[in-house]
């Protein structure tokens, strides 16, 4: 496969998966609004900054009577074609890159892909998300899952299929990792234990921005436990959503991209990720919990970043 054939579907998959969590982060956030309304003004203020945070936005401020934080970083999150990483930034990037290698994906992927890019700048579908954006982000998730379904259907396992898993896998390993450890802290250190009510909400809301809520309920049913959040977004191992199960999932791809050849070693990728997932498979809760969470986490997403730049070096155009 040519370099720039298996950039093209890398990218093309992270910035497609990038363009599903900023959007759900956001429709999180805007449902929180609605239910901490009257409530605190504190965490309103709290959880849309560090949204910003898990995002690593520098949010530009504006001055006007649409300068709250929520307009500022909805709009700027959104819509904003100066922000790379902005939705609507982040499709129009998978959609080019898809262009690029057209001949190369089917026709049913390309369908799916540019008929999301086309409905995110049709002015009529654009114009009610300033008051009530909860389906304009979930037409992200839905055309995120509709191209990833097709995919999944109906593309050979081939390394071109490996590269969109892999591509897939480490941006939401990334962004679950960035959730986990900009909220675990912030939570824990700016909401009182004794608002249990608020506290449940606001971890229910850290699930739900990892899109996992419901698959935590099936297990643990009952209060949102700020310990089982961790446990189960972190190193649950057949969640697809969790960190450990993303990394498994990229090793896999990646093993299958290198392939086995006599007298060759581990790609510096394949050592680092290793690694990774022994840490992560060996971890135990409590010992985690006890020491420094914040490091921990810090550790894997900058390996995690690694992996993703050795893979650039060693196989993509640079």
């Amino acid at each position: 496969m040519l370099s720039r054939v298996a950039d093209a579907l890398f990218w093309m998959s992270r910035y497609l998966e990038r363009a599903e969590h900023v959007a759900r982060l956001l429709d999180v956030s805007f449902h929180l609004e609605l239910d901490l309304r009257g409530v605190l003004a504190g965490p309103r203020e709290l959880h849309w900054t560090s949204l910003a945070a898990i995002l690593q936005q520098q949010v530009p401020v504006t001055n006007g009577p649409a300068s709250s934080p929520q307009a500022v970083i909805t709009r700027w999150l959104t819509f904003d074609g100066a922000n790379p990483n902005s939705i609507t930034s982040c499709v129009a990037r998978a959609r080019n890159n898809a262009r690029s290698i057209r001949g190369k994906i089917g026709t049913e992927m390309w369908r799916e892909l540019n008929k999301l890019y086309w409905q995110l700048r049709d002015p009529d579908f654009c114009s009610g998300a300033a008051e009530s954006p909860h389906d304009f982000y979930q037409a992200v998730a839905c055309g995120n899952h509709l191209f990833h379904g097709v995919c999944d259907a109906l593309m050979t396992r081939d390394e071109g299929w490996q590269f969109i898993q892999l591509g897939k896998f480490l941006e939401r390993a990334d962004k679950t990792l960035r959730i986990l450890d900009i909220q675990y802290h912030v939570l824990q250190e700016q909401i009182d234990p004794a608002e249990q009510s608020l506290s449940n909400l606001l971890w229910a809301g850290v699930l739900r921005g990892c899109h996992a809520y419901q698959a935590y309920q099936m297990i643990y049913v009952g209060r949102v436990d700020p310990e089982r959040v961790v446990d189960f977004i972190l190193l649950h191992q057949v969640f697809p959503r969790s960190v450990r199960f993303s990394l498994d999932a990229a090793a896999r791809a990646l093993a299958e991209i290198e392939g086995p050849i006599p007298g060759r070693g581990p790609s510096k990728a394949d050592r680092i990720l290793g690694r990774l997932l022994s840490d992560l498979q060996f971890a135990e809760l409590e010992q985690i919990l006890k020491g420094d969470l914040h490091a921990f986490l810090a550790s894997i997403l900058d390996r995690s970043l690694q992996v993703s730049q050795a893979i650039q070096d060693q196989y993509f155009l640079q």
